[in-house]
């Protein structure tokens, strides 16, 4: 959608490029035949010209300043004592540490606090169904003492209630379909 509302968006890089003369080849003639008929990007390209045409020298300002005979030796004894120190100290624990927290997770901390959050929902979840699921298992599951009260109420309630006798079954009634008129008259002769 941003392409079709702007589409000199895409030149702006080049013409960058082109303004500060690193632009080289089929790209240059390309651009500057854009800049012939776009004015958006040709106010643009000026722009970044007066900005780029200062820098665009700055070594030739430079070119007579050299660095004495100090800065030599400072340079050299630094890079001596870098590599001197790199090569005797060894790796500790804590470097270890402050390097991978420095290249790994200080870049993404947002995405690590994330994953983190997830982990600990996780873990809360896991830990409240894990106890709610030993606390059914216990009340599920009936102690000894249990099962020997049951056992002596069942056999007090075989004495209340006496010896069982068999009882001949009853035979079905059958059900023959009637008009409402006579089951109301049957109901209310009962």
């Amino acid at each position: 959608m941003k392409w079709f509302l702007h589409p000199c968006r895409c030149h702006r890089q080049s013409l960058c490029l082109l303004a500060s003369g690193l632009l080289a080849g089929q790209d240059k003639v390309r651009i500057e035949s854009h800049l012939a008929g776009c004015a958006d990007c040709r106010s643009y390209y000026d722009e970044i010209k007066t900005v780029t045409a200062p820098l665009a020298g700055w070594e030739k300002h430079f070119a007579d300043i050299e660095p004495g005979t100090a800065v030599h030796l400072r340079l050299a004894k630094a890079i001596a004592s870098a590599n001197q120190s790199e090569s005797v100290r060894p790796l500790a624990p804590k470097i270890v540490l402050l390097k991978c927290w420095q290249q790994l997770i200080l870049p993404c901390r947002r995405i690590w606090a994330g994953l983190a959050a997830v982990w600990v929902l996780l873990l809360a979840v896991n830990v409240s169904t894990h106890t709610g699921s030993q606390m059914t298992t216990a009340k599920s599951s009936p102690t000894p003492e249990m099962i020997q009260a049951w056992r002596q109420q069942e056999r007090l309630l075989a004495e209340l209630i006496g010896p069982t006798e068999p009882h001949a079954a009853m035979p079905p009634k059958t059900y023959l379909p009637q008009p409402g008129s006579q089951r109301r008259f049957e109901m209310l002769t009962v």
